[in-house]
């Protein structure tokens, strides 16, 4: 040491000094150097502590220790340990060292000091002490300084301590330790700056973490911190995300963007001058920027594969296909799904090739989140953040806690054919701009007649081959189903360009104009089955006869006779006929074919109409959706008004008739081809009966275990495989799967539910944010309905909390007075319904189901995208 004395000055520390004063202590003085602002201070070096040791005889006390602990238990090496720490606290300092520490307290003239460790081994390449020992902070005196001090030594001997040295090999006895003495910063607020991504070992960025008061809470974990993902080219601000505060506000930041940029560009500094990258901890007062600490980052992970970096997201599928899928529903959607986008990439010359699109993990759909996003950028105004508004899923709140990184390098190269290109971007453009949806329309009707044709088939007096051969027909009728496609497509391209517009144009800042312009447009077939179905109700009421016998609580097959034997029942089952013919093909998860339909199981429409019937006074739909399609034209109107530029009125009114056009034809699509799906189901079962008849399958149901194109070499005695075991084998992991709830993002292409943690869950939580989809503000008791195949009903007023929505629920629409989704986005079959009936809706809200009771209290706002539990 260049300084004799037992205490050293911050500002006298040099870098020969560090093997006395340990790295963090050198690493202030350094901060310093390169123009840093640190707090003022002083260090005790570790000869003081070795003194300390040797003029008290703890030296014997160590040595026996050290000996009973190469064979101590558990818990006889945690007294062990104990014991060395009392006795290092409980026996006085020197009087010489006393008195200089007491001297450079009251030089230090702070208010309140804090006292941290500066062990000599601490921090040294490849290995890391951080947060071993203890730090004592908002010390008044010079007492609680000086027994801090005294504490500060004894961790060198905690469990951790002593566990991390044992695991090196390091030497207890050579173990010392400085302590640093310095001001403390009455932080605003106060955290840590990593230079790179300590999770994923990215050097192109920084990230900070912040929260309120002092750091300490953050560097043990024990609150939430807002996060900074800063690039490391330009400081720009990539993603960000907030503290989550149980209060009746929203949350803000503790720090300004700008603020975030002046400490990423300090860090960079330091990152600079000590020539390796850096984890430092700051604090923030009065505007200025302190540093209290930095240590070079350990071993940062090594560069993934390209395939361990590839993002599966369930956004989307997690409604449309939210169980384990069967082996026959997944060899239909493999086929779809590909036909579906390259339907819409073809006109502008592109295609998905090779990239990887859709898979399943623990049974269940994924989407590759790389792909999906280079799908999006080829239309025009969608970023990532908007594939998360449009469709749901947690990949944005992921990437802003910084859990998963996802790069521009990694996004999916598309295919493009300049042939092809010429071809069909005439076309395409055609049909951007004009958006003939009477086309679309005239293919709507043409699958809906094909699935019908499908339906009606007598398929008890065909034979076996003829089975077969319009099994044939229906997979190839999928393509002229992806015809109509593009249509859907663009009618989402319009929806986020009229958000767009009315934000720009008409002050729209939360989206809630251009939500309201999408309500009561009518002729949605899914929301017209649940206005319908409340008209089959409205007609049980006013008939006592009908009333009776629906509310006997007999299953359908039963209460369908005796509506048999009167005028009135007859008359009310010609409604209820004609709703099946209709409606009947929906089913909760309708995309799975080995879900039965409403019209295979009638006894959940009839617990639906015996619920709207308990409901009666405190409700009126129908009249509620005519209302609210009023009162939309009358929006229309205020539009046009608001909008002077002739060009701009035009242009709203554009986007504003083809994004309710795009919106009606993606959702009239969708039933359709759920229409087809119940078909095709109807024949499956048909052939499965066949089957099962000859012994090829144990029962009927097993055909939806084959793949479709097993279905017809098993039919044809052409498989080349034990049908009855891959059906056992196939069942049990279908089973196994059930009992496995994998994460809604998952990155790399391996899943091992063993090792899948999910984000805990704040069941306290009284305020939660997701997407606004409904405008509007509803309070009332919450209903959580987590499956739709309970006797569960929503009564009038009722706020309907679900994991997802999917036609299936619709039922459970009509009488609620606002809707709260754990999934979903702005294109969601529950977005979709609660806009057409003007029901306020905030989906994408994450665990909502595991935190709203029913029966709480619960204000939805659609407005704001916010939920919150009254009481």
């Amino acid at each position: 040491m260049t300084d004799k004395r037992t205490v050293l000055n911050l500002d006298a520390i040099r870098d020969t000094d560090e093997a006395a004063v340990g790295a963090k202590a050198t690493c202030l003085v350094r901060m310093k150097w390169i123009g840093l602002q640190v707090p003022a201070g002083f260090c005790i070096p570790a000869p003081a502590y070795q003194e300390h040791v040797s003029s008290n005889d703890l030296a014997p006390l160590i040595a026996s220790a050290l000996e009973q602990l190469r064979r101590a238990s558990h818990s006889e090496k945690r007294d062990i340990l104990a014991r060395v720490r009392r006795e290092i606290i409980r026996k006085p300092l020197s009087e010489s060292l006393r008195r200089d520490i007491e001297n450079c307290f009251r030089q230090l003239a702070a208010d309140r000091v804090a006292v941290r460790s500066s062990a000599t081994a601490e921090d040294l390449p490849g290995h890391s002490f951080a947060g071993q020992y203890d730090t004592y902070l908002n010390l008044a005196g010079i007492h609680d300084c000086l027994e801090s001090i005294k504490k500060c030594w004894a961790s060198l001997w905690n469990d951790r301590a002593y566990d991390y040295r044992e695991q090196n090999s390091f030497d207890h006895r050579s173990a010392a330790m400085a302590v640093i003495v310095q001001e403390l910063v009455p932080a605003e607020a106060a955290g840590v700056v990593f230079t790179v991504d300590p999770v994923s070992g990215k050097s192109d960025r920084l990230v900070i973490e912040a929260c309120r008061g002092l750091g300490e809470m953050l560097v043990s974990g024990r609150v939430n911190p807002d996060r900074f993902i800063l690039s490391d080219s330009d400081l720009h601000i990539q993603a960000e995300t907030e503290e989550t505060v149980r209060s009746e506000s929203p949350p803000f930041s503790c720090i300004s963007e700008a603020t975030a940029k002046r400490i990423g560009k300090l860090a960079k500094n330091a990152e600079s001058a000590f020539g390796c990258p850096q984890d430092m901890e700051w604090a923030l007062k009065d505007g200025e920027i302190f540093f209290l600490q930095s240590r070079p980052i350990g071993a940062l992970p090594g560069a993934d594969s390209y395939e361990d970096r590839q993002i599966w997201t369930n956004l989307n599928a997690g409604e449309v296909l939210p169980d384990v899928a069967t082996p026959m529903t997944w060899s239909i959607v493999t086929r779809m799904v590909p036909d579906i986008f390259n339907s819409i990439l073809n006109g502008m010359g592109l295609d998905i090739g090779d990239n990887p699109l859709i898979r399943q993990f623990a049974g269940r759909a994924y989407f590759n989140l790389h792909t999906v996003t280079a799908i999006m950028r080829y239309f025009p105004g969608l970023s990532k953040k908007d594939i998360t508004q449009v469709f749901g899923g947690e990949q944005e709140r992921l990437a802003e806690l910084g859990h998963i990184h996802f790069a521009d390098e990694d996004i999916a190269k598309l295919n493009f054919s300049l042939p092809r290109a010429l071809i069909g971007m005439p076309g395409f453009i055609f049909r951007v701009l004009l958006f003939p949806y009477k086309r679309a329309g005239k293919l709507l009707a043409e699958v809906r007649r094909r699935a019908d044709k499908l339906a009606r088939l007598d398929t008890s007096s065909i034979s076996e081959d003829s089975l077969l051969q319009n099994l044939r027909t229906a997979m190839n009728d999928i393509g002229y189903v992806a015809l109509a496609v593009p249509f859907a497509g663009i009618g989402i391209l319009f929806l986020t360009l009229l958000d767009k517009v009315c934000r720009r144009w008409l002050d729209d800042h939360n989206g809630t104009i251009g939500n309201r312009l999408l309500v009561g447009v009518g002729g949605l077939q899914s929301a017209e089955s649940g206005l319908e179905l409340w008209s089959l109700a409205a007609r049980v009421h006013e008939h006592q006869e009908v009333a009776t016998a629906i509310l006997s609580g007999d299953d359908w097959l039963t209460t369908r006779m005796r509506l048999e034997k009167t005028s009135e029942g007859a008359a009310f089952l010609s409604r209820w006929d004609e709703f099946m013919e209709e409606h009947g093909h929906h089913a909760r998860g309708e995309l799975e074919l080995a879900n039965a339909r409403w019209w295979e199981s009638p006894d959940y429409i009839l617990a639906a109409v015996r619920g709207y019937l308990q409901g009666f006074g405190g409700a009126a739909p129908v009249e509620n959706h005519r209302n609210r399609a009023a009162e939309r034209q009358q929006l229309e109107r205020e539009c046009r008004s608001r909008l002077r530029n002739p060009i701009k009125r035009f242009a709203f009114n554009f986007f504003l008739r083809q994004a309710q056009q795009g919106v009606l034809i993606r959702e009239n699509l969708k039933n359709v081809a759920v229409r087809y799906l119940a078909a095709v189901r109807l024949v499956l079962l048909a052939l499965g009966d066949r089957l099962a008849s000859r012994g090829i399958l144990e029962n009927r149901d097993d055909i939806f275990y084959l793949s479709m194109e097993e279905v017809e070499l098993v039919a044809l005695g052409e498989a080349q495989f034990n049908v009855r075991e891959a059906v056992t084998v196939r069942r049990k992991e279908y089973d196994r799967n059930l009992t496995i709830t994998p994460p809604k993002v998952i990155v790399g292409n391996r899943f091992d539910p063993r090792d899948s943690v999910h984000d805990a869950v704040d069941e306290t939580a009284e305020y939660m944010i997701g997407v606004a989809v409904s405008a509007g503000v509803a309070v009332g008791p919450a209903r959580v309905i987590l499956r739709t195949d309970t006797q569960e009903q929503v009564l009038p007023g009722e706020i309907l909390v679900a994991p997802f929505t999917d036609p299936g629920w619709t039922p459970y629409f009509v009488s609620a007075a606002g809707i709260v989704m754990d999934q979903g986005g702005i294109l969601s079959h529950g977005s979709i319904i609660a806009r057409e009936y003007g029901i306020p809706a905030v989906v994408n809200v994450g665990p909502a189901t595991k935190i709203i009771k029913t029966g709480q209290t619960v204000r939805v706002d659609g407005n704001t995208g916010t939920v919150s539990i009254l009481k």
